[in-house]
């Protein structure tokens, strides 16, 4: 008895020592809030709208950047700061918009009252409304068209806590509109003596944001509900920068955090589940990649790219598609797959990323494209599985292909003959297909083999009953930062433009 209960309190122990490291590294946090918010996808085609909900689940005031990231190459092609009084919600849609020259590109617009720098919505005259703000992106970045920007990602990241009275009283609502949004402005202002530009009246950002989106189909009458992925503990201090500011319009970045540590769940053979903390290298031992590419105009963005990176890893995705023409379903699927930190350094960032679905295709009876008739859909190895183009470009059921943007829009295909290939989900212009042979409902996982990040390892511990041992080879570092949905449509009406749409997060599966 003595020795049962000597083991309960060890083990007891090191569960609070883990819970202890754990709120100290960064980590996706499963109930939805943090200090970064990381949605997957936006779309800004013409007939496409998306639509970003913001929400301060605290009673503090907070200091946030948003910044939209083209598809391509992941570029800033707009950032504001939002400035969240407690309990705020921020609301704004991202859609198709033109350039000055008449160019069609993405562009933000908001009617929301809360405070903006710069501001977007004027309440002065009573009336609050706002123009839509276009994308930039052509005239900034090489090989970044207009049409790139028509697809990407949103980071928000918490800046920290605003700690100055006049602020504060500024940015609070009252009777649903900002008492004196100029506070913000004021505070800025290095002839008025503006707190912020002393870099004082903001503390470190506490976390509770969390939000949602939904990509609108206009013309179809779809919607997908796309949540964001919460990571938690990024900084422990403030990063407060204007988005006009030429040196630091980069930051923050998920890669400029103070906190160089990060904690994942693994489930060990055993079947028991430890908390492994890492400790990864940073500052002048990474560098910063923003630096590195090549465009002199590029400001720093950061040199702690690690533990966001880890806490963002999948070595494959799992997720479902569903293409059933039977019964007028006339599904579809495309799969979103995003990968936030290569803008960073991580995961081949100078060149593509090799995905593959090799024995990754399944149909809903067990069948796949390796077997010989395993299940009621089994197939035959001769089947038309996989990418196309594939990687080599001489083996047409090749199940490999090169991911070649940060934002990568996957459309699944079959060749059941009743199936309609005339159409995509997202729309998207830089789409690539997969086929899954004659299947029409099943679920696929998607592989990156061969990537790990095992060059900014420098030590980790595992907190369980029995802890393991981790090196920089572990499985634990294999796999590619990696975020997204499968975007499912379907229709169960004799209204062709009733659609249902379903977006369900991805799924990691670790080795």
């Amino acid at each position: 008895m003595k020795n049962k209960i000597a083991i309960g309190v060890a083990v007891g122990i090191l569960g609070a020592v883990g819970v202890i490291t754990s709120a100290q590294a960064v980590h996706v946090n499963p109930d939805g809030t943090g200090q970064v918010l990381l949605f997957p996808y936006y779309n800004a085609r013409d007939g496409y709208v998306t639509n970003v909900n913001l929400v301060n689940s605290t009673d503090q005031t907070k200091a946030v950047k948003i910044r939209f990231r083209e598809g391509k190459t992941s570029n800033d092609v707009l950032d504001f700061n939002i400035y969240m009084s407690p309990n705020d919600v921020w609301t704004g849609s991202v859609k198709a918009g033109v350039d000055k020259a008449g160019k069609p590109i993405g562009a933000v617009s908001t009617a929301d009252r809360s405070c903006t720098l710069p501001a977007l919505v004027n309440c002065s005259n009573g009336e609050c409304g706002g123009k839509p703000q276009p994308f930039t992106g052509p005239n900034l970045y090489p090989n970044v068209t207009a049409d790139d920007t028509r697809e990407g990602y949103v980071e928000v990241i918490e800046m920290g806590v605003v700690d100055d009275a006049t602020v504060k009283a500024g940015v609070l609502h009252k009777n649903g509109t900002p008492t004196n949004c100029q506070a913000v402005a004021d505070a800025w202002s290095t002839k008025k003596g503006g707190v912020f530009t002393k870099g004082q009246g903001i503390s470190a950002p506490t976390g509770g944001l969390f939000g949602s989106s939904a990509i609108l189909n206009v013309a179809e009458g779809s919607a997908f509900s796309v949540d964001p992925v919460a990571i938690d503990n990024y900084s422990t201090k403030a990063q407060h920068y204007r988005a006009d500011d030429v040196n630091n319009f980069l930051l923050p970045s998920l890669a400029s955090g103070d906190v160089t540590s990060s904690s994942v769940m693994v489930t060990k053979p055993t079947g028991e589940t430890e908390m492994v903390v890492t400790d990864w290298k940073s500052g002048a031992e990474v560098g910063d990649a923003c630096l590195k590419d090549g465009d002199s105009l590029t400001p720093a963005c950061g040199t702690n790219p690690y533990p966001v990176a880890h806490a963002l890893l999948a070595p494959h995705l799992l997720n479902e598609y569903f293409l059933d023409p039977s019964f007028g379903y006339d599904g579809h699927t495309d799969w979103v797959v995003t990968f936030p930190m290569k803008k960073h350094g991580i995961a081949n960032a100078g060149s593509d990323v090799i995905a593959s679905f090799e024995n990754g295709i399944f149909d809903r009876e067990e069948g796949s494209q390796a077997s010989s008739g395993g299940g009621t859909g089994g197939s035959t190895s001769d089947e038309e599985f996989g990418f196309s183009p594939p990687v080599g470009g001489t083996n047409p059921v090749d199940t490999s292909s090169s991911l070649i943007r940060e934002v990568n829009v996957i459309s699944f295909k079959s060749t059941d003959p009743s199936y309609n290939d005339s159409r995509t989900i997202l729309s998207s212009a830089s789409k690539q297909s997969v086929s899954v042979g004659p299947f029409v409902t099943g679920w696929a996982r998607l592989s990156f083999a061969g990537y790990s990040l095992k060059d900014g390892f420098k030590s980790a511990k595992g907190y369980s009953a029995s802890p393991g041992t981790y090196t920089a080879d572990s499985n634990v570092y294999k796999g590619v930062p990696a975020t997204g949905a499968a975007f499912i449509e379907g229709n169960v009406s004799e209204n062709a433009h009733s659609l249902f749409g379903d977006a369900l997060p991805h799924k990691i599966q670790r080795d």
